[in-house]
């Protein structure tokens, strides 16, 4: 069954703004960590496109001194436009602020991911990037009792001008030291990488879309079952024991290009997907000829999320349309809060993990306008 925004909109109580914070760079990414006691830690990804004029005056507030020879050098090379990129670490007080722990600057953020367990007794962070990386970075403690992401391992695409453009760690349910990474690309590609020694190892790379391969995920239950999302529509399935890689479905559902796929870390055979098409659609991975529910939330749908703590609860990230909680126990999926303080395209959204009762803390960040805002709501 499909429902429309409109039609079911059944509040569960007033939605209450936290915090709001200027990240400077256009903001597309935010993961907080889901490793204890790290929760309170989250990580915010942006995106910036610099044309010369831009980058000599970002160059020019970092070295003043030199500003002539900065300019003269951007002269000489007719280069494209660069993708910066920043990454914060914010830590949310117990008054539900956030405030900032570190920055890194680094080339232009598509994704970012928490292993959702420990390895080596660190939080792992992912991130996927503009210059085709994928990035590991450690969380570890140091010597004033706080924290700092550090560096830890680089793998690259060997394909010239390609972004990695999202990706998805194995270990949502089956937790593991050596997990598999899947890491999708502006080419079409899903490469599988697998952690092991400290090393990340290409266990496969194949073409799975005709355009970007938005989106990529695995099936929690099933890490050797791998969910893609192309700009050609598709939405398909891979068993990554086959060789070669052939999508063991291939659904046509969306009638735009397939944006977000999530897995259900708490029940088994649920998936959800979301197209440019503003439909989330419910799958049963058992039967999945159809959905077995549906609603349009509007405004495009760019990222899903279940709830960490189990609930029915869906949130979904839609660019033109706000920051939306669905509850997907009734056939008739509802949407039960919203938050639209956002001026520009609704992109990065993440749960807080940490929450023990009734309220659910949620960040979300926009694009244009740059804007970090953390926020609650309370289901009855």
């Amino acid at each position: 069954m499909r429902c429309s925004l409109d039609d079911k909109i059944t509040m569960a109580c007033e939605v209450k703004q936290l915090f709001s914070w200027d990240t400077q760079y256009n903001a597309d990414s935010v993961e907080f960590c889901p490793v204890e006691p790290y929760q309170e830690y989250l990580v915010v990804g942006t995106y910036q496109l610099m044309d010369q004029e831009h980058r000599l005056e970002v160059c020019a507030q970092v070295n003043h001194e030199n500003t002539t020879e900065v300019e003269s050098s951007l002269q000489k090379c007719d280069a494209p436009k660069k993708r910066l990129g920043r990454l914060y670490l914010k830590q949310m007080t117990e008054e539900k602020k956030l405030v900032l722990v570190q920055q890194i600057d680094m080339p232009a953020i598509l994704d970012m991911k928490w292993c959702h367990n420990k390895i080596e007794n660190d939080p792992v962070l992912a991130i996927a990037n503009a210059s085709g990386h994928l990035l590991l970075y450690k969380l570890q403690p140091i010597d004033d009792g706080t924290v700092r992401l550090k560096f830890w391992i680089k793998s690259e695409i060997d394909e010239e001008d390609t972004l990695a453009l999202s990706l998805d760690w194995s270990t949502g349910k089956i937790q593991c030291e050596n997990p598999l990474i899947s890491l999708s690309d502006s080419k079409g590609k899903i490469s599988l990488l697998q952690l092991s020694n400290q090393e990340l190892i290409l266990q496969d790379r194949f073409l799975a879309h005709e355009f970007e391969a938005w989106i990529t995920a695995f099936d929690y239950w099933n890490p050797n079952i791998v969910y893609t999302g192309g700009d050609d529509c598709k939405f398909r399935r891979y068993d990554v024991r086959n060789e070669p890689a052939n999508p063991t479905l291939t659904s046509r559902v969306h009638s735009a290009g397939v944006t977000s796929i999530h897995s259900s870390a708490h029940s088994e055979y649920l998936l959800a997907s979301g197209s440019y098409d503003e439909i989330v659609n419910l799958w049963d991975t058992r039967t999945m000829r159809s959905p077995c529910s549906s609603i349009s939330l509007s405004g495009g749908i760019w990222r899903l999320k279940w709830d960490p703590q189990g609930r029915n609860l869906l949130l979904a990230a839609c660019m033109h349309n706000g920051f939306h909680v669905t509850d997907t126990s009734p056939s008739d999926v509802q949407v039960v809060a919203s938050f639209t303080e956002h001026e520009s395209l609704a992109y990065g959204v993440d749960w807080w993990a940490g929450a023990t009762d009734a309220t659910s803390v949620i960040a979300s960040a926009s694009f244009y306008d740059h804007l970090l805002c953390l926020w609650e709501f309370t289901i009855n």
